[in-house]
């Protein structure tokens, strides 16, 4: 019996998501010895909740939001971070060749036995959440393919188990009942959904 450690991979949109959607999760498994990776798709350099007025900026809230993310990492007991550098707001409508390439390449390099992103329906409807969701899977099949990008150093590789992060009833009550309706910029448009 191979001695090797596991290795669980969690790929997401935004930092806070790793601590909300999956904090216990990951936690758990570095806990139990489960090697723990995140991939993080951007900085959440637009995930400001305060006054307008004391909105530092994109830069400046995404270096502030990486150092959050960071220390929380250090506490759940992540191995290693690493960040795809989209930007937030925007995931939906990046290059997926690419940014399924991008996940490709983390996937064959650490090996991880488990994937974990968030389901279809991005929890409550975020389109970076369907987005990544959606890019997750499409790289989780393409890192296993032989065919995908066959002159690159990378072998590939097959994930043996893909889960993704849902709201129960309960939780979505919750969030409901605390957030009600949401709305963002999208595509130059405020819109809203339901959360």
């Amino acid at each position: 019996m191979d001695n090797k450690p596991l290795n669980l991979m969690c790929i997401l949109a935004h930092p806070d998501d790793e601590s909300l959607a999956t904090g216990g999760i990951l936690a758990k498994y570095a806990a139990a010895g489960v090697q723990t990776y995140l991939v993080m798709a951007t900085r959440g350099e637009r995930g400001w909740t305060g006054p307008a007025a004391k909105y530092p900026g994109p830069q400046a809230l995404g270096r502030l939001r990486e150092a959050e993310l960071r220390a929380a990492a250090h506490t759940l007991g992540l191995r290693e971070v690493i960040f795809l550098d989209y930007q937030d707001g925007e995931l939906d409508q990046v290059d997926s060749t690419e940014a399924i390439g991008r996940i490709v390449t983390q996937l064959r390099r650490l090996r991880p036995e488990v994937v974990v992103t968030l389901d279809s329906q991005g929890i409550y409807g975020h389109p970076d959440h369907i987005a990544i969701s959606q890019l997750t899977t499409a790289a989780v099949l393409a890192a296993a393919d032989p065919t995908y990008r066959p002159l690159s150093d990378d072998l590939p590789h097959r994930v043996a188990k893909l889960y993704y992060r849902a709201f129960t009833p309960a939780e979505q009550a919750a969030y409901e009942a605390a957030f009600g309706r949401l709305s963002m910029p999208i595509d130059g448009f405020e819109r809203s959904f339901t959360a």
